[in-house]
């Protein structure tokens, strides 16, 4: 086991607590698990074991809004964050990750603030060339740190979709985000065995949170969840910058 069983029981908690808030708003999974994993373990491996979990919590959440998918939606960001994926994990493997994290959390404050000021009012819709944009950039930060969300908030938080046409969405996009980089990274030999069993003791804490937060979004009301989402966005960025 890579950790000792402490530190594994944090993990624990922390991984439980993402996995809720992604089922619940379909976003927050990388940013949370992130945000707090680092106060324990190297953000490198932090970022490594992140992944796999990532994928797992994505593919329960997204199953239970499959039925919302459009993949007109989706096409533009996941063909940006396949093109920047790569360029994400080698800043990942071989470069620093701060100035990222610290670009990341400002754009999590604008995104949160400016949908708290919009107050629910319409906003103009976004021309689909964004979504290339703004899936390489998710693909690039989501590759180095796992938090690729804002991106793709900033783009979806524009476009007059419902909120479960926003949730699958995104999941969708994080979906192949998180598998193809798990992949890379068994591929390149960073996710050994190690690594794998500490994965394996966490994916748990992973199904249980996330059916918790699928049961909270099906049962929450469409303006509570526009604030949820916006609030939830603003202290994330917050977090960040510690």
């Amino acid at each position: 086991m890579a950790f000792d069983l402490e530190t594994l029981l944090l993990l624990e908690a922390i991984i439980l607590l993402a996995a809720f808030i992604q089922g619940a708003v379909g976003f927050a999974f990388g940013m949370t698990s992130m945000g707090l994993a680092v106060f324990l373990i190297d953000a490198r491996v932090a970022s490594i074991i992140v992944s796999p979990l990532a994928a797992t919590n994505v593919a329960l959440a997204l199953w239970s809004v499959r039925h919302a998918i459009r993949l007109r939606n989706v096409i533009p960001m996941v063909v940006g964050m396949v093109i920047g994926l790569p360029f994400g994990l080698l800043i990942l493997l071989e470069g620093s990750t701060t100035i990222i994290r610290i670009s990341v959390a400002a754009l999590l404050i604008y995104v949160g603030t400016s949908r708290l000021l919009s107050n629910g009012r319409t906003r103009r819709p976004l021309h689909p060339w964004w979504g290339y944009v703004a899936g390489l950039f998710a693909g690039i930060v989501g590759g180095a740190t796992n938090i690729g969300g804002p991106p793709l908030i900033a783009y979806v938080a524009h476009q007059p979709w419902k909120p479960v046409v926003f949730k699958a969405s995104l999941l969708t996009c994080f979906l192949v985000s998180s598998g193809l980089k798990t992949i890379m990274l068994g591929i390149e030999g960073s996710l050994d065995s190690q690594l794998l069993a500490s994965v394996a003791v966490l994916l748990p804490a992973v199904v249980i949170g996330s059916q918790i937060g699928i049961a909270f979004f099906n049962s929450v009301n469409q303006r509570l969840f526009g604030h949820l989402v916006s609030g939830l966005i603003v202290v994330l960025g917050i977090l960040l910058f510690f």
